[in-house]
């Protein structure tokens, strides 16, 4: 199950389409299709099994990249997240899982991270620190007049 937000008037950051936002998007920093030998190498030296070194590389290409986003796309963004971690039943092992037939890859091993839902909680509560005033902002708006 991938949680989706509800539809609001918030358009893409960068095309004019209804922003849905999905886990994947917080996972957008660690493609390294078409970049294994690059980026693919450096990932492969984090171990994403270590809570230190996981969210020094959430902080690094997560909270402090994203801020490219508004507001209000980051609060749309971390609301899935929110949805996902309250779900006993969200496979986050399956959002790691390499798809063959796609064209976007993580870095290797990322599938056996030992407990995926925990790099997503600490996704959460960094964004939570990060961007709090921002989710505050937003979360005190009204998300029809998006």
């Amino acid at each position: 199950m991938m949680p989706k937000t509800k539809p609001t008037g918030l358009r893409g950051p960068w095309v004019d389409v209804p922003y849905e936002p999905t886990l994947y998007h917080f996972l957008g920093p660690f493609d390294v299709y078409d970049r294994e030998e690059t980026l693919g190498v450096e990932l492969d030296a984090w171990d994403m099994n270590d809570p230190l070194q996981r969210a020094a590389l959430i902080r690094r290409d997560i909270t402090s990249q994203y801020k490219e986003l508004s507001y209000r796309h980051r609060h749309a963004l971390v609301a899935v997240l929110a949805q996902a971690l309250h779900d006993p039943a969200c496979d986050f092992q399956a959002i790691l899982e390499h798809d063959p037939d796609s064209t976007h890859a993580l870095p290797a091993l990322w599938d056996e991270m030992a407990d995926p839902r925990a790099f997503f909680a600490d996704i959460y509560r960094l964004v939570q620190q990060d961007w709090g005033d921002d989710l505050a902002r937003a979360a005190a708006e009204d998300p029809s007049g998006w």
